[in-house]
């Protein structure tokens, strides 16, 4: 099971695999606002950061968002990287789009979804203001089905 927070107001998903034993982490700018961690030893992701999530999500229906920033690290750690991105879980969040006339490799966000009772139980809650900003805020809250 995934841990999976999201912070309405700053538009930030913050996810978290399962991962047995963390003995040294890697973590990569693959986008100016995607960063995946993850073990080089044992090739598994522990957690993805985006930034400007629901932004992400829009942005990528209507164009790929480039993965500029993973051309500057070295080679093995850029295949690492889009082997974990091809695969579960990290699929799941990202759909790599691949062009043969492309200098970067592409991702698209995935828009996420979670049932209510999932989402209260996985998502750290804001305190609201007022009945209004609670509603307004649920209609906000984005995750993934279990």
């Amino acid at each position: 099971m995934k841990d999976i927070y999201y912070d309405a107001e700053g538009d930030i998903l913050t996810v978290n695999f399962p991962l047995a034993t963390i003995k040294k982490h890697v973590g990569l700018e693959i986008a100016d606002t995607i960063v995946l961690y993850f073990d080089p030893v044992t090739e598994k992701p522990f957690q993805m950061i985006f930034i400007c999530y629901n932004r992400l999500v829009q942005y990528t229906r209507r164009q790929p968002l480039k993965l500029e920033r993973l051309a500057s690290y070295p080679k093995h750690l850029q295949r690492l990287a889009l082997k974990l991105i091809q695969k579960e879980p990290v699929s799941n969040f990202l759909e790599l789009i691949t062009s043969d006339t492309e200098t970067y490799h592409a991702v698209r966000v995935k828009k996420l979804v979670l049932e209510p009772k999932i989402l209260e139980e996985s998502v750290s809650p804001l305190p609201a203001k007022s009945k209004v900003a609670k509603k307004k805020s649920k209609r906000r809250s984005v995750g993934v089905a279990a």
